[in-house]
């Protein structure tokens, strides 16, 4: 774990740590996708038009081991939605196509997507763990009375 983590994230990690130690993971957890899973950072340096652009979400480079994270968080059975913006509706079906190809064990259920403007922590379904990379939706989150893991660096390892 990183030095300088705060309570409310230590608690989540720690929470992860003792649920996976039993062998089952009950969690529920809210993964951001852009600067967690995807490295939308590095493309929107070079074409600061990729959010509007489906075939530029799309082929996103991966955060490798935060996609295999997620994808082994759905295999031991706990509780993962994506929770994530677009710029519009090419941004969405890009994301949609995205998952698809990184993460295909995600069900269309299991996507919440904000076009436009729209705080995630509106977009709760079930209590959870959020993991991002903006403090804005962290603190809302924390605010809201939920635990949130706060992605410092681009990518960042998650767990």
């Amino acid at each position: 774990m990183k030095k300088g983590i705060d309570k409310s994230q230590k608690g989540a990690y720690n929470q992860y740590q003792k649920g996976t130690r039993k062998g089952i993971t009950q969690m529920t957890y809210y993964f951001d996708m852009d600067g967690v899973l995807a490295n939308f950072h590095k493309a929107f340096a070079l074409d600061r038009g990729v959010a509007l652009k489906r075939d530029a979400m799309a082929n996103l480079e991966p955060f490798a081991e935060n996609v295999s994270a997620v994808r082994s968080l759905i295999a031991a059975g706990a509780q993962v939605y994506i929770l994530t913006k677009a710029a519009n509706e090419d941004g969405k079906a890009g994301k949609i196509d995205w998952l698809a190809k990184f993460i295909p064990e995600l069900t269309a259920e299991q996507f919440i997507c904000i076009v436009g403007s729209g705080r995630k922590v509106d977009f709760i379904r079930e209590d959870g763990i959020l993991v991002d990379d903006d403090v804005k939706n962290i603190r809302q989150w924390t605010k809201a009375g939920h635990e949130a893991i706060f992605v410092e660096t681009k990518g960042g390892k998650i767990f």
